[in-house]
């Protein structure tokens, strides 16, 4: 049985996440990082996600120790290597809130007080991604059907993927916004959700774990540097 958490409590760990990517130099702590992600990922029945998680990441850490340091050829030098790992561990972090109904998360944000400044464009952006995604898929699946998507012309390859995405985005853009309007979200009043919003028993142990996941880390920093 996989175990729910306040969006709070997922945000903190976002927070905590990106502050530790950013710190960390050492690639064993990156490493086991990435395993305490996991684990935070599995509890919540991201079994899958995290599965392919792991299958990218994997990849991008046996690049890096083979090129030992130096990168692969001019394409993937080791910047590339070193901030993609670590992005993806940042998405890793943000799994839990992308898939989030945007009003519950409007209803967490009125709660606490938030302004519309940050809320309105975090809600946003958890419609934005998944639809996009979505689109993405289709544009694919077009392609593939008029067989248009071909390594031997690349350039106009990614034309035909891009302009389309482009063109789409905006329109899902516009429609979103609308549809949220519509919605009443920008109404001053009070905002109600039919699912229950309480910062419960379990995300406050999830928040003291991981304030102290977070300064375990930076002390073993400090250590190994």
């Amino acid at each position: 049985m996989s175990m729910k958490f306040d969006f709070r409590t997922k945000l903190l760990v976002i927070v905590l996440t990106m502050s530790l990517v950013a710190v960390l130099t050492s690639d064993i702590l990156i490493y086991t990082l990435l395993g305490v992600l996991s684990v935070y990922l599995i509890i919540q029945g991201f079994g899958r996600q995290t599965i392919k998680y792991l299958i990218v990441c994997g990849i991008f850490i046996v690049l890096r120790l083979l090129s030992g340091g130096q990168g692969i050829t001019i394409l993937m030098p080791e910047m590339f290597l070193f901030m993609v790992l670590r992005i993806l561990m940042m998405v890793m972090a943000a799994q839990p809130v992308i898939g989030m109904p945007p009003g519950e998360v409007v209803a967490v944000f009125k709660k606490i007080h938030a302004p519309n400044g940050i809320a309105l464009p975090v809600t946003f952006m958890l419609r934005f991604f998944p639809t996009v995604r979505s689109e993405f898929s289709d544009v694919f699946s077009s392609l593939r059907l008029r067989k248009l998507l071909s390594w031997k012309h690349p350039l106009d390859a990614m034309e035909y993927i891009v302009t389309p995405v482009i063109f789409r985005s905006s329109r899902i853009a516009e429609e979103l916004a609308a549809s949220a309007e519509s919605r009443g979200i920008s109404n001053p009043g009070k905002h109600t959700c039919r699912r229950k919003i309480e910062f419960q028993k379990r995300d406050w142990i999830m928040c003291v774990i991981a304030v102290c996941v977070t300064a375990f880390y930076f002390v073993l920093e400090r250590t190994v540097a």
